[in-house]
């Protein structure tokens, strides 16, 4: 089967407004080939490039017009195709455990790559690069409390972040936290063996 058939084909079975990389399909020809074709696939509307190197089989709704993946889906797919690993940022992740009520002004994401700025449509994203100690589990609950940990900092983490923090997970979730002390920096340790010891105390 000839490389653009492939392609197709794959594009194809695709669900709409799922994006993926170039990398995708970089097993069914040439790098230069690869590009050549999703270029003409871009031109004849069967795609939209949403972000260098990412690509979407576009999605339309008739009260929106075309719809495009969100920009988490989006970064993920840049991830796979610069074999980094991006993950939502510290702020994101203490909005939804309830932790702050700040929204982020712009979409914000931490990567194992270079900082730098992405449009994806008309939004602009950021991405952040963080330390392998920040990016624990990645895509995971319990990544995203260390994450939102992580930002809020020593000063800001308390008995009441804890116990916050486990009114929004179930049992097995904060247990999925408790695992993973050993990665956490010793002022976030100590809240949750604190937390522990409370919880022991009680049940005497």
């Amino acid at each position: 089967m000839k490389t653009i058939n492939q392609v197709k084909k794959y594009v194809e079975e695709l669900p709409t407004g799922q994006p993926f990389s170039a990398a995708n399909v970089q097993h069914f020809g040439s790098p230069e080939n690869i590009r050549k074709i999703l270029s003409r696939l871009v031109e004849t509307g069967e795609l939209k490039r949403v972000s260098r190197g990412v690509f979407v089989k576009p999605k339309k709704s008739a009260y929106l017009g075309e719809v495009l993946p969100s920009p988490y889906e989006v970064v993920q797919a840049i991830a796979k195709n610069t074999g980094e690993t991006v993950t939502i940022h510290g702020a994101e992740a203490a909005r939804r455990l309830h932790l702050t009520t700040q929204v982020p002004m712009q979409a914000m994401f931490n990567t194992s790559g270079l900082s730098r700025k992405i449009r994806i449509g008309n939004r602009m994203i950021k991405l952040q690069h963080v330390g392998s100690r920040k990016l624990v589990a990645p895509g995971t609950t319990r990544g995203n409390v260390i994450s939102a940990l992580w930002y809020l900092e020593k000063e800001k983490v308390s008995q009441k972040t804890i116990q916050t923090i486990k009114q929004q997970l179930n049992e097995e979730e904060f247990s999925s936290v408790l695992q993973e002390i050993h990665k956490m920096p010793a002022w976030m340790a100590k809240q949750f063996y604190l937390h522990q010891h409370k919880k022991v105390r009680r049940h005497r």
